[in-house]
């Protein structure tokens, strides 16, 4: 489970997050709606270790994620995944797709180095991607393709919430569906939890097992 707790962000004179409480639990889907500029991707940020709040702490698990003084825990942090509404972001553009994928199977050690390509095969089997595809380069690919990219390299830690920051908004609806079942299928392998921000209510509505809104620095859950 992830717990937010007291956590609060200032911008200037804004306060985008007020002592925002929130929880998670193990393998749910929760939606966090809002208008533009209430703090949805702050709070993302934070749960990520990008953004540091002015208070508050996270916990993973039972384990302090960010303590108090407002210390991140790298290791512990990679069990929080972040998929964007840009996906090509996260892809270099001077290299093959696969060369990523590569070093972060061999920097984070995921699997044993003669079992990287059957791994990256598999990857591409569960994300319904054709093979070929982890041979180009970002900008040789379709927008779609480039999401479902971004989120299998996110799936491949097996987090325990993954974040998806209108990461599906770019998609037709019925990819959509496509995308989010798998999804689905792959996080309930390890009882991982989804944080879906999004602007579309119906959405989240629909799939979510209980949806949050953020307005004026505050959180009120709606479902």
């Amino acid at each position: 489970m992830i717990e937010l707790i007291n956590i609060s962000k200032k911008y200037g004179n804004k306060q985008v997050l007020d002592k925002v409480d929130m929880q998670i639990c193990t393998g749910t889907i929760v939606g966090l709606y809002g208008e533009s500029g209430e703090g949805k991707t702050t709070l993302a940020k934070i749960l990520c270790g990008v953004v540091v709040p002015d208070g508050g702490r996270v916990e993973l698990d039972g384990k302090p994620l960010l303590s108090d003084k407002q210390k991140y825990d790298r290791k512990l942090g990679l069990g929080v995944q972040m998929v964007y509404q840009q996906p090509y972001s996260v892809l270099d553009p001077s290299q093959k797709i696969i060369k990523g994928f590569k070093e972060l199977i061999r920097y984070h050690s995921i699997v044993k180095a003669n079992e990287t390509d059957s791994f990256i095969d598999r990857i591409a089997e569960e994300m319904d991607l054709d093979k070929d595809i982890f041979y180009h380069l970002p900008h040789q690919i379709s927008g779609g393709e480039a999401q479902r990219i971004a989120i299998a390299k996110s799936l491949m830690f097996e987090p325990r919430l993954l974040i998806l920051d209108e990461a599906t908004s770019m998609l037709d609806i019925s990819t959509q569906a496509n995308v989010l079942g798998i999804i689905k299928k792959q996080t309930k392998k390890y009882d991982g939890s989804i944080l879906i921000i999004s602007h579309d209510k119906q959405l989240l509505d629909c799939i979510c097992n209980s949806v949050f809104e953020l307005h004026n620095g505050k959180i009120m859950q709606r479902k």
